[in-house]
């Protein structure tokens, strides 16, 4: 498996953000998760699994789907956790996380539906399995 330098290295080559001081949530815009996802597993790195965020664009209103959450490190905007969504995985094939990624549609209590496909707005965060002493940043 990689070390802790390289993983810091890789995600910051994908712009891929931790949240906390931890690998647990592991904040990546969809123009770079598959490159993300590929990388890693080449590294070793099992993704245990993914938990879901919205983007929110500097000077744009949430659309409320959020918790509240970081700024992003990379972008403009910051993000917002969306607590109920997460999808395990125990597979290390990355067509196979792909598509529960780009499957993914979550409803709300109001009825209210969006979708990896077509909500620009939802984020995956990935969590890595990586030695507890690790610590992000």
């Amino acid at each position: 498996m990689i070390n802790k330098e390289e993983l810091d290295n890789i995600l910051a080559l994908y712009k891929a953000q931790p949240v906390g001081s931890g690998y647990m949530d592991v904040i990546v815009k969809r123009e770079n998760v598959r490159q993300l996802i590929h990388k890693l597993i080449l590294g070793g790195v099992q993704i245990n699994s993914i938990t879901w965020w919205q983007y929110v664009e500097q000077n744009t209103k949430s659309k409320g789907y959020g918790l509240g959450g970081p700024k992003s490190d990379y972008y403009d905007g910051w993000f917002s956790e969306i607590n109920f969504a997460d999808d395990e995985l125990n597979t290390t094939v990355v067509d196979d996380i792909m598509k529960v990624i780009e499957n993914k549609e979550i409803t709300f209590s109001n009825g209210e539906r969006i979708g990896y496909i077509q909500d620009e707005c939802l984020t995956p965060a990935l969590w890595l399995d990586i030695p507890d002493e690790w610590e992000s940043h």
